[in-house]
């Protein structure tokens, strides 16, 4: 995560003007679905949030769109490790890992390695 510490009332206040956002279109694009993961995972709603991260993660690979899906399974591995599901947390971080390398973004590599080398066995 961002590092970013909203009190309660912030971040539901956040939660709620991206959700009324997101109303004004038919279909939300796979960028907010992912803030509102984000947001959700903040608030450790975690379904809420996976269910997020699902919708875009869905879009992005729907459009070909590999190296943005390689940011919504880092999400998904850092919701996964924060919940202590540690095998599902390697399996998101190792397909955004792989992608990160595809595409030569040594620092968003650099990241899921760190992430992976704190996870326990």
């Amino acid at each position: 995560m961002t590092g970013l510490r909203f009190t309660p009332r912030r971040k539901e206040s956040l939660f709620n003007h991206v959700e009324k956002v997101n109303s004004y279109s038919d279909s939300a694009t796979p960028g907010t679905y992912h803030q509102l993961g984000m947001v959700a995972q903040e608030m450790r709603e975690f379904s809420e949030a996976r269910r997020n991260y699902q919708l875009a993660l869905e879009i992005y690979i729907e459009f070909g769109d590999r190296y943005w899906s390689a940011k919504t399974y880092h999400a998904l591995g850092l919701l996964a490790e924060a919940q202590e599901n540690y095998a599902e947390a390697r399996a998101n971080l190792h397909k955004a890992l792989e992608i990160y390398v595809e595409y030569k973004d040594d620092y968003w590599a650099g990241s899921a390695r760190e992430v992976l080398e704190r996870l326990p066995e």
